[in-house]
């Protein structure tokens, strides 16, 4: 009878499950339909629309509304809904709001919606007025032009002219995009200030604005042009969390970058990593009054006409479309690695200043050409604020990790810890990895922020190393160290914008007090690094000659 009771208490709760997930559906949808019509189906706000999975050409939504507090979503159920098609588009939304389409409806699915393949448009577009809209854990890959469309064109009906509509609430996360032959992202319309003549009425219409952008979680790579490209979007916008690889494949000149604040956008952006594209890593080209922080970039533009020395690409390019002149820009605690001509360009002779605090900058193209080569300021003096930026010519001065495997976390010793401005009246405490900003009292330089001891550059060789004394100093300084077995040890003087201005070496005895001696006579005063290099790894110590 035990036994007979437990198996009727798990079909109980078997089936009591099953109702509770049906329960869950408001409408279920077969594979088969592909039209999903609010002037044929009564939907409600609140509701829940599951799509069972399968195979589809093609979906279309449209004319369905939900509500700012009780949207109508869309989810899969029993696998995944997949399209491959030789259609205009994967998913079209039209005539709709305060929707949301999300592929969390199988927890055994990463993308419960897969556009596998559109032959002859875009993956997904949000067009017709379509506004308030979501979509997560979907899957866009192979299309002919962009992945996703967020906008719609005007026409001479004027209803999407900027009088008459704004788009809100577009928020696009947890999507894997790839494989497509135009931007990633295509939100918004790039012609905020110029307009769109339209010859069929002969009129210069203004393209709608789009307001409450939220693009994060996101991965994309093998992408022909822009990453992500917003323009239009002039208030609460955000870009962040967002992995991008292989941008700019098609070298698409003035489509190049991975990440592009366009014509009339104001969107912050952080917390992304942009790797081995062929385009700028993020340009800048927006209205002001935003920053640009914690992100990495890792070899901008390196393989783009790698033997023409005269076709430049960075890791952060600031240009003009529309900047309104009192707004500024700012660029915070970026680490660029690598591009493959200058690290920040400043070209815009129109925003009051652009603030750059905190950068570490490694290894650009242009790094013969001094400190230009790591910030070109194009524009005059006093529109650039440089403040507590870290340049290094190599890779392997800085203390990174594992740079070989793209993780440029800092180990410890790195000169960049403790280094740079506090930003906290910026609301930024937190490091690309989400992590606390600061670690203990300073902030750190560059987009990670060191977390502690972790052993990897433990320097085990060395039994002890005092503090450097006298230190502040006017011309000389000294350090003890004390070593496990003889050896010659390295040391050398760094200005704070990674030149190398002092480089010796001297035998060290096992067991022993060595004292260290350094003569800085010949050096004006300022912030130095001394680095300090032993056979297991090195150590910076800071000196100030005063």
């Amino acid at each position: 009878m035990k036994n007979l009771s437990l198996i009727i208490t798990v079909l109980f709760t078997f089936f009591s499950f099953l109702n509770e997930l049906n329960a869950q559906c408001d409408h279920e949808i077969e594979s088969s339909v592909l039209v999903i019509d609010g002037d044929d189906i009564t939907f409600n706000p609140g509701d829940v629309v599951c799509l069972n999975g399968g195979n589809k050409d093609y979906l279309l939504i449209r004319n369905i509304h939900g509500s700012s507090d009780n949207p109508i979503t869309f989810v899969n159920k029993n696998g995944a809904v997949i399209i491959d098609t030789d259609h205009f588009y994967g998913i079209k939304v039209a005539h709709s709001s305060f929707i949301k389409i999300l592929g969390n409806g199988d927890e055994s699915i990463d993308y419960g919606f897969q556009v596998k393949r559109v032959a002859n448009g875009s993956g997904v577009s949000f067009d017709e007025l379509t506004t308030d809209i979501e979509l997560g854990f979907t899957e866009i890959g192979n299309t002919l032009f962009a992945g996703l469309f967020a906008k719609t064109d005007p026409d001479c009906s004027f209803t999407s002219s900027r009088d008459n509509f704004t788009m809100y609430n577009l928020s696009i996360h947890d999507c894997y995009i790839h494989d497509v032959g135009d931007e990633g992202l295509y939100i918004g319309h790039s012609k905020y200030e110029q307009g769109v003549h339209l010859d069929d009425c002969d009129t210069l219409i203004y393209p709608h604005l789009i307001r409450g952008v939220k693009v994060y979680n996101n991965i994309l790579e093998h992408l022909g042009w822009d990453g992500i490209q917003v323009a239009s979007a002039d208030e609460d916008c955000s870009i962040y969390n967002n992995i991008i690889r292989y941008d700019s494949e098609k070298e698409t000149i003035w489509q190049m970058s991975g990440i592009l604040i366009g014509g009339g956008g104001k969107c912050d952006c952080y917390n992304n990593q942009i790797i081995d594209g062929k385009g700028d890593g993020i340009d800048v080209l927006g209205l002001g009054g935003f920053k640009v922080y914690n992100n990495l970039i890792v070899r901008a533009g390196k393989d783009f006409e790698p033997g023409n020395p005269n076709s430049h690409k960075h890791g952060i390019y600031v240009g003009d479309v529309v900047t309104i002149p009192s707004l500024e820009f700012k660029l915070y605690n970026n680490t660029i690695i690598s591009p493959k001509s200058y690290g920040i360009t400043h070209n815009n002779f129109i925003i009051s200043k652009v603030r750059v605090y905190n950068n570490l900058i490694v290894d650009p193209g242009k790094k013969h050409e001094g400190d230009k080569g790591f910030v070109n300021n194009l524009t005059t003096a006093g529109r650039i604020d440089l403040l507590n930026n870290i340049f290094y010519d190599e890779i392997n001065q800085v203390g990174f990790k594992n740079p070989n495997n793209n993780n440029f976390d800092l180990k410890e010793g790195a000169v960049s810890i403790d280094f740079g401005k506090n930003l906290s009246s910026e609301g930024i405490t937190f490091d690309i990895l989400s992590r606390n900003r600061p670690y203990n009292t300073f902030y750190d330089v560059g987009a990670f922020e060191w977390q502690g001891p972790d052993g990897i550059n433990d320097m085990s060789d060395i039994i002890s190393l005092s503090d450097i004394y006298p230190n502040p100093t006017d011309n000389s300084a000294g350090f003890s160290i004390n070593l496990h077995e003889s050896q010659i040890i390295e040391y050398h003087l760094i200005t704070i914008n990674g030149q190398l201005v002092l480089s010796e070496n001297t035998y060290c005895f096992a067991n022993t007090e060595n004292k260290v001696n350094i003569d800085l006579g010949n050096l004006k005063p300022a912030l130095y690094i001394l680095e300090i290099i032993s056979k297991n790894g090195f150590i910076h110590k800071k000196i100030i000659i005063k």
